[in-house]
């Protein structure tokens, strides 16, 4: 299955859902979940075309694009849901300003020439023949290759090619051009702090982001005598409630993530401290997952992660673990292969997926050792932890563990994470179940229901691999099994279009 057909057909419908039925959340929720699916692997890149007469129902995504004058859409892999919906969601209405991301990158329409002017009024002058006409000054003069400097003067020395930084009389009574940007710098960090007490006064916490985000952008072009000193005023003029209400205006608003996300990391460990009080008194999904994000890219944030490993609260651990993923420090892997063996099972699961997002460490052994967990909801979330370890590199356990589960439901889910691998080994393996069915002299084979889940597993991978095993299954398979290949194989033509 083609991962850019299938984002084009779900976010369309996404943004379809956003913008006709907004009360719709299942079916957005649904939309939005396999949309962010489809750009785990690769980025997308999306092209509104040429504008037609008239667009088809079935190409809504288009549609929107060129009614906000979109040209291009680059989602690189991975993109946040949140970061996706925000899209949808302007996309779908006609005023809302496009979002700036991280992940999602847009190019709008270019104008093929700027609009006309209109003529500056100006005195009428008089033509030779007494009539109304342009002057000298506005005839067109013929277009003539000037003289370069040196063509014009022979110079006995040579120029000066260097940087001149007194070129003028000003700048030798008022001094150099760092003297001017340091004034106006002055003046602009003023202008922000008297904004930030205005808005804390008033509890305006949307504008005090927007003051806040000025002043954390000017930090680094403040000079370097000053930019600690700097620093130090403009956290310690910060307070807990202000940082507080920043977090509340980016949980409620999607477009001010960014530059919250950005503030959140500045302030250090002030604002963990916010964060993770937040996370303690429980928030939705989506909010979780932002100020995951927000940890995640604060190193100094482990010393006061770690302790969350240990707390009694198994929720609390959960968020422990998910932080660590996202901190990605190499003393993760010990951390969560030690809560393989947590009594309580949900964290069991968080910990194996955590270990599934250490891309960079060696992960084989924990996940090797979860896929034999006496758990089966454990051993299940192993093999989706397998799948999406560096893109499915250790398919050979996830091959060998299909071949030991003897529980159905787990079973069913290694067969899922197989097929979302996209390998061919692990297609050639789901060949082999989907090939080798159970008869009365043979009974360590497949029955039906496992064979055709291959089958349908192989639909999962979405590329050149699983077209071609599903080929060769409707091809040389028997009965149901190669029918159901043949359909999965229609259903692909007709979503490649």
């Amino acid at each position: 299955m083609d991962p850019t057909a299938t984002f084009i057909k779900r976010f369309g419908d996404l943004v379809t859902l956003l913008r006709v039925d907004p009360g719709n959340d299942a079916a957005q929720d649904l939309a939005l979940a396999a949309a962010a699916s489809a750009v785990q692997t690769g980025p997308i890149e999306l092209e509104a075309g040429i504008a037609w007469t008239q667009i088809p129902d079935d190409m809504p995504l288009k549609a929107r694009m060129l009614a906000r004058q979109v040209d291009r859409l680059r989602i690189e892999a991975g993109a946040d849901p949140d970061e996706l919906h925000a899209l949808a969601r302007a996309l779908a209405h006609d005023v809302t300003p496009l979002p700036i991301t991280p992940n999602v990158t847009i190019e709008l329409v270019r104008l093929l020439a700027p609009p006309a002017q209109p003529p500056l009024p100006g005195p009428v002058t008089t033509g030779p023949g007494g009539g109304s006409g342009p002057g000298p000054s506005l005839e067109r003069r013929i277009p003539v290759e000037r003289r370069q400097f040196e063509d014009r003067r022979r110079q006995a020395h040579g120029r000066f090619r260097g940087i001149d930084r007194r070129r003028g009389p000003d700048r030798r009574t008022t001094g150099e051009r760092r003297v001017h940007l340091v004034r106006g710098q002055q003046a602009q960090i003023a202008r922000l702090r008297d904004g930030l007490a205005w808005a804390t006064r008033t509890e305006a916490w949307e504008e005090a982001l927007h003051a806040v985000h000025g002043l954390v952008l000017l930090a680094p072009r403040v000079p370097e005598a000053e930019r600690r000193m700097f620093g130090i005023e403009a956290r310690r003029g910060l307070s807990r409630v202000m940082i507080d209400g920043i977090l509340t205006v980016a949980e409620y608003d999607l477009g001010v993530r960014s530059e919250a996300m950005d503030v959140l990391r500045w302030l250090g460990l002030d604002a963990v401290e916010v964060l993770l009080e937040r996370l303690r008194r429980g928030e939705a999904l989506g909010v979780r997952v932002f100020i995951y994000d927000v940890l995640g890219g604060m190193p100094e944030a482990y010393r006061m992660v770690r302790p969350m490993l240990r707390s009694p609260d198994p929720r609390e651990v959960r968020h422990g673990t998910a932080i660590l993923a996202r901190l990605g420090v190499p003393e993760a892997v010990g951390l969560l292969s030690a809560l393989v063996g947590h009594p309580d099972e949900l964290v069991r699961a968080a910990a194996v997926h955590a270990l599934g997002e250490l891309h960079g460490f060696p992960v084989a052994i924990p996940l090797r050792d979860a896929l034999r967990h006496p758990s089966a909801r454990t051993r299940a979330a192993a093999g989706q932890a397998v799948s999406t370890w560096r893109g499915g590199e250790l398919a050979e356990l996830l091959i060998a563990a299909v071949r030991d589960e003897r529980d159905r439901d787990t079973w069913q889910g290694l067969v899922v994470a197989l097929g979302s691998i996209g390998s061919a080994g692990s297609c050639e393996a789901l060949a082999e179940i989907a090939l080798t069915g159970r008869r009365l002299l043979r009974r360590s084979g497949y029955n039906t229901g496992q064979r055709l889940a291959a089958v349908a597993a192989l639909g999962l991978a979405g590329n050149v691999n699983g077209v071609a095993t599903l080929q060769r299954l409707a091809r040389d398979g028997d009965g149901v099994v190669g029918y159901a290949a043949d359909r999965m194989l229609q259903a692909e033509g007709r979503r490649a279009g």
